[in-house]
């Protein structure tokens, strides 16, 4: 009987360690975020398709999030960070490349190291500008973890 009354007193309480103000997936939420959607451009042209990663730069305690995109063709997206479109938490980001394409298997292109502001009432224009590195703007070139910032 002992045993019982143990056994039901650990499944409530893995039960109940699940609860406590996450959202559906069961992530809690600790970054506020607004909308935040824009363009991306490579060399003053439009750029993608591409996956995006925005690392915060400032680090607000245990509150680090990062924002992320699919880039569509025509370089606009929408930021998500605790979901898809569900946008970022404003501050200074670095931008990061992921593989793009459209089964996004191509390496990105190098770049120089590059950073955007999201606002803090979001908005839909935020752009991010990239520039070549190296002059090279090849989808074959791989990207270089030594890069300036750009200007």
């Amino acid at each position: 009987m002992l045993r019982s009354v143990n056994v039901l007193t650990v499944i409530l309480m893995l039960t109940l360690s699940g609860c406590g103000g996450g959202d559906a997936s069961g992530d809690k939420r600790t970054v506020k975020t607004v909308p935040a959607s824009g363009v991306l451009t490579l060399d003053d042209k439009p750029f993608g398709p591409i996956h995006i990663d925005l690392l915060p730069i400032q680090k607000q305690g245990d509150n680090v999030r990062t924002a992320k995109a699919n880039v569509n063709a025509d370089g606009t997206f929408v930021l998500g960070t605790y979901e898809e479109e569900d946008g970022a938490a404003p501050g200074n980001y670095r931008v990061v490349l992921g593989n793009m394409g459209e089964n996004f298997m191509d390496p990105p292109p190098a770049v120089q190291d590059t950073q955007v502001m999201v606002p803090e009432g979001g908005g839909d224009s935020i752009k991010i500008v990239l520039k070549s590195a190296k002059g090279d703007t090849g989808a074959g070139s791989l990207l270089d973890m030594n890069l300036k910032k750009a200007k």
